[in-house]
């Protein structure tokens, strides 16, 4: 079957991919809030631990996906089906190891991020369901990047949009308690999550073998093609945990001023998700791109068509940040009657101009660089700005000034521009044109 490449192929499938994806979060944070606000916020303190495990996936994932557009790029597909190989055997490792940690360690890593005991048991109970679930993600997230280098993300789009329906039927039935069943709360919604991401494996798996053509005898570790997907993943991954080991630090602060504000945090990550979501999709296929030019020694055409990305990316998250703060009364009062956190929320959603601004400008660039084979600059900055801009930030305004959530997401915005534009310049100052010359030397 022929695949598509073009931006436009590329951005819509991922979009509409990444909205359904991001609605099934959504779906969970709105059902339980009216099972309890205080629901919401376990949830919100178990997926950021969870998701700084996570991004652990994004090792192998991120190499797999460069390097499969790349080698596309140069016309050796029996080298991408390697590639793909090796990185599902990689990950299947990886997925089982984190699920375990995850479920043993619950306790330590829920009292290290100062949680509350309102919130402990259910943060516990859905920390340690949805981390049985890493080992299902950690296959899919390699097939997927591999069908978006293909040019076929429109099977994710398909997937993502099922899995959705089920997820919705899986909440209704667990978390109230329909149909017969018990009524489970936050543990229902967990166990809904873990079965749906188990389905969307196995039908992951099917489009491998059917779509991409990669067969059983594919599937191996192969030492040498190994070693290409850390040299590419392991930068991006470290930086990726960089920033939710910056989250979970910045999560501990939160929590010490109340579960009220942790609950907040977890109604304006969801808010500003569906602004996010713009950005990844401006990101996600403009990486692709940027890898089938690299492969094909389009220098011109990469550099030209990832600022035109930055551009279009600029305006549609403009405008998306504007309609979200003129609405916002209406959005919060869906979710929540919380006086406290209704205010809160709607002080900071003033904020996300900038914010989302300057993490759409990051995505866009760092995703490139990494299609370029650059990936040693980001992560360094990605150090050097989290820490010692978002972490200190937080603290000094958030903490000490006592400017409470509303200080700690000016430190968020103070990281996010700063590095914008540090990786603006890097992509202007080309040198990333020299990053990906072992595609040579590959037969």
């Amino acid at each position: 079957m022929k695949s598509k490449r073009s931006f436009k192929a590329l951005f819509w499938p991922t979009f509409i991919e990444l909205l359904f994806f991001m609605l099934m979060g959504t779906v969970d944070t709105l059902m339980l809030s009216n099972y309890s606000d205080y629901a919401v916020g376990s949830v919100g303190n178990s997926n950021t631990l969870i998701l700084m495990f996570a991004v652990l996936l994004l090792v192998v994932a991120n190499g797999v996906a460069v390097l499969v557009s790349q080698y596309l790029g140069a016309k050796k597909s029996d080298v991408a089906h390697r590639v793909i190989g090796s990185g599902l055997i990689i990950n299947l490792f990886v997925g089982f190891i984190l699920a375990s940690t995850l479920v043993y360690s619950a306790d330590l890593l829920l009292n290290a991020v100062n949680t509350k005991i309102e919130l402990f048991a259910d943060s516990k109970t859905y920390l340690q369901v949805i981390a049985v679930s890493l080992f299902f993600v950690a296959i899919s997230n390699v097939i997927t990047a591999s069908l978006r280098s293909y040019g076929f993300a429109k099977y994710i789009t398909m997937v993502v949009m099922v899995a959705n329906v089920l997820n919705i039927f899986g909440n209704y039935v667990l978390i109230n308690g329909h149909w017969g069943f018990p009524r489970l709360g936050v543990y229902g919604a967990a166990l809904s999550t873990l079965g749906v991401r188990g389905l969307m494996m196995f039908v992951y798996f099917i489009l491998l073998l059917k779509v991409l053509k990669v067969s059983f005898k594919d599937i191996r570790l192969d030492i040498s093609t190994s070693k290409q997907i850390f040299k590419i993943g392991l930068p991006s991954a470290a930086e990726s945990w960089t920033y939710t080991l910056m989250q979970g630090i910045i999560l501990s602060m939160i929590n010490s001023l109340g579960p009220d504000f942790t609950t907040a945090r977890t109604y304006i990550n969801t808010i500003l998700t569906y602004i996010y979501i713009f950005s990844v999709a401006f990101a996600s296929a403009n990486a692709v791109m940027t890898g089938y030019y690299i492969g094909e020694r389009n220098y011109e055409k990469a550099h030209k068509e990832t600022l035109k990305t930055v551009f279009r990316s600029f305006i549609v998250v403009l405008s998306m940040t504007l309609v979200v703060n003129l609405s916002s009364g209406f959005i919060l009062n869906i979710f929540t009657e919380n006086e406290i956190i209704i205010k809160t929320v709607r002080n900071i959603l003033w904020l996300a101009i900038l914010l989302e601004f300057g993490r759409s400008l990051n995505l866009i660039l760092i995703q490139a660089l990494r299609s370029a084979g650059d990936t040693t600059f980001p992560l360094v900055m990605a150090v050097l700005s989290m820490f010692g801009i978002a972490v200190t930030s937080a603290y000094f305004f958030g903490i000490h000034l006592g400017l409470g959530l509303f200080g700690i997401y000016m430190a968020f915005v103070f990281d996010e521009v700063f590095r914008g534009i540090l990786m603006f310049f890097r992509w202007q100052s080309r040198k990333w044109e020299t990053k990906s010359s072992y595609l040579e030397n590959t037969e």
